[in-house]
């Protein structure tokens, strides 16, 4: 017999829980990614001062003595409650670093007291090493170096690194915040489950219903015929496996042949008819209707009703398709709010307030459902948003990056569909190369400089994408890139996002003057933005003639700003520069944290050693690179290259004021 409950982290502390990972669960296996986008979550709840659902956690009560602590084996849950653990230890770690008073509020969630010691709330069973690295957590001692916590690790320095970079994030109020407003349904099974028929059910019964497939049942409901539910449903389902290309999703579950329409593609006007949801639409009516026609009584058969029509040539034709393995940047709950803001636009209706996964449902009822739409308006409004999500998906899969397997890592790549005809064989084929790789390059420099929940860019984006096709797609981001994110306006990103959705070449914003904006002693505090945008220019101007290694160059997630001449250096170093240098620009690179707190304060020649040694093959950072082809280091060379970095952004700047000048939209 089960039991499900509502419970707080503060109801976990106070009944004083502990959670065993049993042998049969897998380690903890989330990446950066899932970790920031919690991360952002939970953040945005604090300040909108909301109630956070942590999802449902599953839990077999182990048997226990007379005033033994509640044991809890937890079978689903783990990598949320897990992440959430490390939070409670890097929010002590950071609280105590910062000092001016900041209280971590979830101290007492980080262990249970027992038999006089105090013990962490989670443990790993059979897994000692993990278990000892949980201990030197929980003490503050040296974490041990083992390859089964490697994901711990990496977890902890992650939320570390996040809460450096929100510097005005009040770690008294967040971590209140958590222990009182973060909640989760604890669902417990008695000790004497039967294990197989448990996991029996569970993989049966399948997840809860998620809120886009809860959307799409609402949607589909205005529809009048079964038919037509049948096709915008495959449409919807098509578009909403985010993981694979989206005309593989169609393929799979309809069995509809793609190559008629993708013939006579043109890569850049994006014309072909699978680019089009009417073509689509009638090719799903008339593969349900030859189907119809192909199911015959058994009478007809027997008395010889079978038609015989001549097919045309190449009917029967073999169909394959190959792609390699992606997985897209955003989850389908963001893609559905960022239709929403083009579809909202187009009807010449107000704005979402803010894109957020769980707020999906809440978000369509507020901006569109919640009308008196009679039922016809409001069928032919169904139709159209889902048109234009199948359109949006398909240009989003054609001309924006994904993250695909390249070896032992995932690379950011767009890749394009082409018809391979062979014999009586055509197969549909999405290049294993690169198209528009300073495209691609610039996409992945938004995507890992801007909040991972959100990427605001991408519906100005979509919306430009959908009324002028791919051709001058590239300028058109360069010059969105720039006059979004390079202004000095205070408006909130979604509400200067809407300005370039209504007049996609808006110039109404002041641009930043780069020389102010990356002078001073700022130090840590300069926006990662401009590194990372520094990266793009940098590669897209000499990637040619710095040779291979630079051609290799990759944008990377990166989050601790690194000192070229170090803060505090370990020895003596004649290559240094003056403490008034030492936070300008010119001595600064964005890095990773594993790169800051490997090259720490050693002197600059041994940096400069390790540094060409490993970017040999491929740059990790380019203005790093620049920076080590100087032998020496020093108050000189540093101010000159903060001088070239700052000639590279206006070089820059000039170059896309002359696009803007291209498209005649520029304001003299």
């Amino acid at each position: 017999m089960h039991k499900s409950t509502r419970i707080t982290i503060e109801q976990v502390i106070g009944q004083r829980l502990l959670f065993n990972i049993p042998i049969y669960q897998r380690l903890y296996v989330w990446g950066s990614d899932q970790v920031k986008v919690l991360l952002d979550d939970l953040v945005a709840a604090c300040e909108a001062e909301k109630d956070f659902y942590l999802g449902g956690t599953l839990v077999i009560e182990q048997n226990r003595s007379a005033g033994e602590l509640p044991l809890l084996d937890l079978i689903d849950g783990q990598q949320r409650f897990t992440t959430l653990w490390l939070l409670s230890i890097a929010l002590g770690r950071l609280a105590a670093k910062r000092g001016r008073d900041e209280t971590n509020y979830l101290a007492d969630f980080r262990h249970v007291a027992r038999d006089g010691r105090l013990e962490p709330r989670i443990r790993f069973a059979i897994r000692p090493e993990v278990s000892g690295f949980f201990d030197a957590l929980l003490a503050g001692s040296q974490v041990p170096d083992v390859a089964a916590a490697a994901s711990l690790s990496r977890a902890i320095t992650e939320i570390e690194g996040y809460v450096d970079d929100h510097a005005e994030l009040s770690l008294t109020r967040f971590s209140a915040f958590i222990r009182s407003r973060v909640q989760m349904v604890l669902t417990r099974v008695p000790a004497q489950t039967d294990l197989n028929r448990l996991f029996e059910v569970i993989n049966n019964r399948g997840v809860q219903l998620q809120h886009h497939e809860i959307l799409k049942a609402r949607l589909l409901a205005n529809l009048t015929t079964g038919r037509r539910r049948e096709v915008y449903g495959q449409l919807w389902d098509a578009c909403s496996h985010m993981n694979d290309y989206v005309e593989k999703n169609l393929r799979t579950a309809a069995g509809l042949k793609l190559a008629p329409l993708y013939e006579g593609a043109d890569a850049g006007a994006d014309t072909e008819a699978l680019a089009d949801p009417a073509s689509v639409r009638e090719a799903l009516e008339r593969l349900a209707a030859d189907r119809e026609e192909q199911v015959l009584s058994l009478d007809a058969i027997l008395r010889g009703e079978v038609k015989n029509e001549k097919r045309k040539p190449g009917a029967n034709a073999d169909e394959d398709y190959e792609a390699d393995a992606v997985r897209s940047i955003i989850t389908f709950p963001m893609l559905l709010q960022h239709v929403l803001r083009i579809f909202l636009h187009r009807r010449g209706q107000p704005d979402i307030d803010k894109i957020l996964d769980k707020d999906l449902l809440q978000v369509f009822q507020a901006h569109w459902l919640d009308t008196t739409a009679s039922p016809e308006e409001r069928e032919a409004e169904v139709m159209a948003f889902i048109d234009l999500l199948w359109r949006s998906r398909y240009l989003f899969d054609k001309h924006v990056i994904k993250w695909i397997k390249d070896e032992e890592e995932e690379i950011h790549g767009i890749r394009r569909l082409r018809i391979n005809t062979s014999g009586n064989s055509r197969s549909l084929v999405r290049d294993s190369r690169d198209v528009e790789p300073a495209f691609a390059m610039l996409q992945s420099m938004l995507y890992h400089s801007q909040q991972l929940t959100t990427h605001y860019w991408l519906t100005p984006l979509l919306n430009y994408l959908i009324d002028k096709g791919g051709a001058h797609a590239h300028a058109y981001l360069k010059y969105l890139d720039h006059h979004l994110l390079c202004s000095t306006s205070e408006e909130p990103l979604i509400r200067r996002t809407r300005r370039f959705v209504e007049q996609p070449w808006y110039d109404g914003f002041e641009l930043r003057d780069m020389a102010d904006c990356l002078s001073g002693n700022a130090g840590t505090r300069f926006a990662h933005y401009w590194f990372y945008k520094l990266e793009y220019i940098l590669w897209e101007r000499y990637r040619q003639e710095e040779g291979d290694a630079w051609l290799a160059f990759r944008m990377t997630a990166k989050n601790s700003v690194e000192h070229v001449s170090p803060q505090h250096a370990e020895v003596f170093d004649s290559n240094k520069v003056s403490k008034d240098v030492l936070d300008t620009f010119g001595n600064l690179a964005l890095v990773s944290r594993g790169v800051n707190s490997e090259y720490g304060n050693k002197p600059y020649v041994e940096k400069r050693a390790r540094f060409q040694e490993r970017n040999a093959l491929r740059a990790d950072s380019l203005k790093l690179a620049l920076i080590y082809k100087n032998e020496h280091w020093n108050d000189v060379r540093a101010g000159q290259h903060h001088a070239q970095m700052i000639a590279e952004y206006k070089t820059y700047e000039a170059s896309v004021r002359a696009i803007a000048d291209r498209f005649g939209c520029y304001k003299t």
